[in-house]
C-alpha cells in the first residue's frame, strides 16, 4: 500500500508550508491525482486521516480532486479523454497520441488559519 508513503509526504509538506506561512492549523488539503498514477482515492484517504492525528491537520477535509487522461493527437490535432495509454485518436485513427494530463500527483492547495 504505497498510499501510506505519499499521504506521510503530503501531511509532511502541507505542515511544513503551514508553519512557514505562521499558520497553526490546517483546515483543508486538496489534492490532484491523475487517473493514471495508481492511486486508489479510499486508500489514500484512509491513509491521511489516520496520520493526522494529533497534528496541526488533525480537523483538515482532504479534497481528492480526480485527474482525466487527456491526449492530443500529433497526427490531426484531436484532443480528448482516453481510457489508457494504449489507444487510437477517436477521429483520425492514428497512434500517435501525446498525452497531456492524467499522471499528476500534486498538491494542489492547502487552507490554513
Amino acid at each position: 500500500m504505497h498510499e501510506a508513503s505519499i499521504a506521510n509526504s503530503i501531511l509532511e509538506i502541507s505542515i511544513g508550508t503551514a508553519i512557514e506561512n505562521n499558520s497553526n492549523k490546517i483546515t483543508l488539503v486538496s489534492v490532484r491525482i491523475g487517473k493514471m498514477a495508481t492511486i486508489d482515492e479510499s486508500s489514500l484517504r484512509f491513509a491521511f486521516d489516520a496520520i493526522k492525528e494529533n497534528t496541526i491537520a488533525e480537523n483538515a477535509v482532504f479534497e481528492f480532486n480526480r485527474v482525466p487522461l487527456l491526449g492530443v493527437c500529433t497526427d490531426c490535432n484531436h484532443e480528448a479523454e482516453y481510457p489508457g495509454y494504449f489507444v487510437a485518436c477517436a477521429e483520425c485513427g492514428s497512434m500517435s497520441i501525446k498525452m497531456v494530463s492524467g499522471d499528476e500527483l500534486e498538491i494542489a492547495h492547502i487552507e490554513v488559519e
